[in-house]
């Protein structure tokens, strides 16, 4: 089978190979994507007469067949047939005969590798979303299930008096705040890009708002020079978009760890969901928070991995392939993360203890009738003096109620509307 490009020269074997490079292995992830743009392409064919009805009646059967072995495991992208849409052309050939040449009339790899793109980070940031709002979930869960003291920390040093309600409770209302930035990184995924070919268009009437109708785009991306400049663009900001409550997950996982420390052992994980050492028979270690903390590292290293390409003249450049294997890496990394955190938020233990009276000095002192300046420094010389016996008073309402309320609003889906 020749390249789909190919026409008639050859290609040096060492050439093939890193052109090629890891496109067989990441475009799997694509695969149902490809198959359904290719099946929205045949009905565009058909509206602007380039199809008859006989051909592209073929054409869909025999896409719905790929699109069945995708979804069953069974669809392959071997290293000779370079990508995903040569494999799926490939395949129909083998299965339908010539008619299967017909498939790619009107369209380039450009506008069909960005239209696989743009539907699999449309289809990812919602999964992403629903597993941001499942976090929320489980951290106001565990808030709700513990309203009992806990030392708040500034400099990581004891600072105020808190609670385990106000704790969780935190994480949960800033990781709502960050939807917006998901929701806008769908909106800016929401274009189709299909019908722009190779970045100039196609001299065939293909409806292209016909083609964003049928994949559920919210619009076409216009004018046909467009999506080439956004190429690029568009997963950097969905990478964006997901880093931000991922760097909320480490910030969290980085309090696990240390409260689950033997010194403070403020909180406990369950036996099942740490690990031993390899030397020290009586050790178990959070390797999991370890690891979630790590995670905002590797979503930041893909978007700037794909923002170090970036630098191009307008058109479409190899260059832009490369941009894949890091999309794939760090949306997974992101989603990972997410799942992983709520599922150890579900399994935290809280193993609360009374608070040192001395949180309460900052209380004492506001209370006190002098100005405040005043009070303080009669305050800061009562505990250098060496006075614990301060008044306690309760950490402020952790807003549970609100939050929950946001929480359910949310799920009913973006404020601006679907993404």
């Amino acid at each position: 089978m020749k390249r789909l490009w190919e026409a008639g020269e050859g290609l040096d074997a060492l050439i093939h190979a890193f052109t090629v490079g890891d496109d067989p292995e990441v475009d799997l992830a694509f695969a149902r994507w490809d198959v359904v743009g290719s099946m929205a392409h045949v009905r565009v064919q058909l509206a602007a007469g380039v199809l008859d009805e006989a051909d592209a009646d073929v054409l869909l059967a025999g896409l719905e067949g790929v699109l069945a072995d995708v979804e069953a495991g069974r669809f392959l992208i071997p290293p000779a047939l370079e990508d995903v849409h040569t494999a799926v052309e490939v395949l129909l050939t083998e299965r339908l005969g010539p008619v299967a040449g017909k498939l790619h009339t009107g369209r380039s790899r450009n506008d069909q590798v960005l239209t696989d793109l743009r539907l699999w980070m449309r289809a990812e940031l919602a999964e992403a979303r629903g597993e941001l709002l499942a976090l929320v979930g489980a951290l106001l869960d565990w808030a709700e299930a513990h309203p009992e003291p806990l030392t708040g920390y500034t400099h990581l040093q004891p600072a105020m008096p808190s609670s385990y309600a106000l704790w969780a409770g935190g994480y949960a209302g800033a990781l709502l705040d960050t939807l917006p930035l998901l929701d806008g990184a769908a909106r800016f995924a929401d274009r189709c890009p299909l019908g722009s070919a190779a970045g100039y268009g196609s001299p065939l009437p293909l409806d292209r708002a016909l083609a964003a109708r049928l994949l559920g785009f919210a619009a076409v991306e216009s004018p046909v020079t467009a999506p080439q400049l956004t190429r690029g663009a568009v997963e950097s900001a969905v990478l964006g978009a997901l880093a931000t409550p991922v760097g909320l997950v480490g910030r969290w996982a980085w309090d696990v760890s240390l409260y689950a420390s033997g010194e403070l052992a403020l909180l406990a994980l369950p036996a099942a969901f740490t690990t031993g050492s390899s030397i020290m028979p009586q050790k178990r270690n959070p390797d999991v928070a370890e690891l979630l903390r790590a995670t905002p590292a590797r979503v930041r290293a893909a978007r700037d991995e794909i923002e170090g390409m970036l630098s191009l003249p307008g058109g479409y450049h190899r260059d832009l392939q490369l941009t894949k294997a890091p999309l794939v890496r760090g949306v997974r990394a992101a989603r990972g993360a997410l799942a992983v955190a709520a599922h150890l938020a579900r399994g935290l233990v809280a193993t609360p203890r009374p608070l040192d009276p001395v949180l309460y000095a900052a209380g004492d002192a506001l209370r006190r009738p002098e100005p405040f300046r005043e009070a303080y420094r009669a305050v800061a010389a009562e505990v250098k003096a060496g006075r614990r016996d301060f008044a306690p008073h309760p950490a402020p309402d952790a807003g549970l109620a609100e939050l929950r309320a946001r929480l359910e609003r949310s799920r009913q889906g973006p404020a601006g509307g679907p993404a």
